[in-house]
């Protein structure tokens, strides 16, 4: 059950994610953009995730539960309010809002299923989100490719489409209990007080390994929102059949999500993680300099999405399974940060290298260069967490969290003692 319910959230992040890139084109026809521009433009966009750390590190204080059901409330309306955006100048600031609450929600999802799931199948676990994810961009890719485009329905229309989630909060508040670990933690008075705990000494490496690598591996985000406006732009493709493409590739790739997660599991986060990033990038490099047409873009395509989508859920897991109970929601949402200033960069250097370069395709190599580092920093650098509880992993194992927490003025309750001013 929980994961059927934290999977319908991961399908629809995904759906509501891959909306830029599946109708980019369009979307800088409307607005009268270049390539160029728009990637500066979309710049701004990922910016939304720098406030989502104030609200996901709320969850750590008040219960993962309440900041996911406002933060899914929130980013759908901001999400469907995009369908009416004017300007560019309003859809970016629309999506930013969107965006904002679109990776709390997401930092607190990977949490949860952390914090719940066996020792021996938080791998698995994670695959099943990342394959709900990959599912949400599938099904998006199949409605905007095979219905709207075709029919020439407005992009607009795939961002009213966003809002059924709303009734996903009914569910979720009828059936989705508060965590045991948090639950356990405010009883025992181990909620960290203060935001800045997560920067002490015991948990500093983890931070910064978490952090660096969350980065380096968003660099690629340039070319993840521009592969499909490339095929239409670079290689003639129609947006149905770049579409169509995009599904036909990531078909193998969604089992093996599942099959990456049970495999790092059984052989470590670190091997498995990193071979298949690897293959994502080979496969990178072969989609965007071989030539050819669709019997050589679909192959390098399927590898692209295999290597990325197989190594995602399983070097994401990381951010929660290095933290204790009081301070793993932050850290989500710290990898989040993270994450989101290396897509911005990306964005940014990629409209500066645009310019330079002329072309996606050394644009893109250039770009790689930051998950290459990442990929090696994780091999040498990163422990294997597979098969141990989150007590084990955590960087505070041997450290007593109750030492950290400041003393209680006279008549307050340690429950109440915890960082409450409102979201």
């Amino acid at each position: 059950m929980l994961l059927l319910l934290l999977g319908a959230t991961s399908f629809f992040d995904g759906y509501d994610a891959a909306i830029i890139a599946l109708a980019l084109r369009q979307i800088r026809t409307t607005f009268h953009l270049t390539q160029g521009s728009a990637s500066l433009w979309l710049t701004f966009l990922y910016l939304g995730a720098l406030p989502a750390l104030f609200i996901t590190r709320r969850a750590d204080a008040i219960g993962r539960r309440r900041v996911l059901l406002f933060s899914i409330a929130a980013y759908t309306l901001a999400t469907g309010a995009t369908s009416l955006a004017p300007t560019m100048a309003i859809f970016v600031g629309l999506q930013f809002f969107a965006r904002l609450f679109l990776f709390a929600e997401s930092a607190v999802v990977w949490t949860i299923a952390a914090e719940e799931l066996p020792a021996d199948a938080r791998g698995f676990g994670f695959g099943v989100l990342g394959m709900n994810n990959a599912l949400g961009v599938g099904f998006g890719a199949i409605l905007y490719g095979g219905l709207l485009q075709p029919m020439g329905i407005s992009w607009r229309v795939m961002y009213i489409v966003a809002l059924p989630p709303l009734l996903l909060i009914a569910a979720l508040r009828r059936r989705l209990p508060e965590t045991r670990r948090f639950l356990d933690a405010r009883a025992s008075g181990t909620l960290a007080d203060h935001w800045h705990r997560i920067f002490r000494p015991e948990v500093r490496r983890a931070l910064v390994l978490i952090l660096s690598t969350a980065f380096l591996f968003q660099l690629t985000a340039q070319a993840t929102l521009f592969a499909l406006d490339f095929l239409q732009t670079d290689r003639g493709l129609s947006a149905s059949t770049a579409s169509f493409m995009l599904v036909g590739a990531g078909i193998p790739a969604i089992p093996l999500m599942v099959m990456a997660g049970s495999l790092s599991d059984r052989f470590g986060r670190r091997v498995v993680g990193c071979g298949f990033g690897l293959l994502g990038l080979a496969g990178a490099m072969a989609f965007f300099w071989l030539p050819g047409g669709v019997p050589v873009l679909l192959p390098a395509l399927s590898l692209v999405l295999i290597g990325q989508l197989a190594s995602y859920p399983v070097i994401a897991g990381y951010a929660a399974e290095l933290f204790p109970t009081s301070l793993r929601g932050q850290a989500s949402a710290w990898s989040g940060v993270a994450k989101v200033t290396g897509s911005a960069t990306s964005l940014a250097l990629g409209g500066v290298l645009l310019k330079v370069t002329g072309g996606l395709s050394p644009t893109t190599t250039i770009l790689a260069l930051g998950p290459l580092t990442a990929i090696a920093i994780v091999a040498l650098f990163f422990p294997d967490t597979h098969g141990r509880e989150l007590e084990e992993t955590s960087a505070l194992e041997h450290h007593d969290a109750s030492e950290d927490l400041a003393p209680l003025p006279p008549g307050e309750s340690i429950l109440n003692a915890v960082d409450p001013d409102p979201l």
